[in-house]
């Protein structure tokens, strides 16, 4: 068995576990966060090694919108958690 498939399906595996966790806890930014950094990760494993520069391009073009969901989501949840702590107080 080759060494990266089971890096990859161990990695997914945890992915699917985060995503699952956030799912019951009802945090749909959480998990979407999760899934989209957790997919780019999982593109970079599946697809590394020596392939053609069009395929590169796609890869990592498909790498830098799963980071940019990342990062909407992360800025949306933190601004929901400030909003909420401040209503509490």
């Amino acid at each position: 068995m080759d060494a990266r498939v089971l890096v990859a399906a161990l990695f997914g595996t945890a992915i699917g576990a985060a995503v699952s966790y956030c799912l019951v806890k009802r945090d749909w930014l959480g998990a979407g966060g999760v899934l989209s950094i957790g997919a780019a990760a999982l593109l970079g494993i599946v697809t590394e090694g020596n392939h053609s520069r069009a395929e590169h391009s796609a890869v990592f073009a498909a790498s830098m919108s799963l980071i940019l969901c990342f990062a909407v989501s992360a800025v949306l949840r933190a601004r929901r958690l400030r909003k909420r702590s401040a209503a509490q107080a």
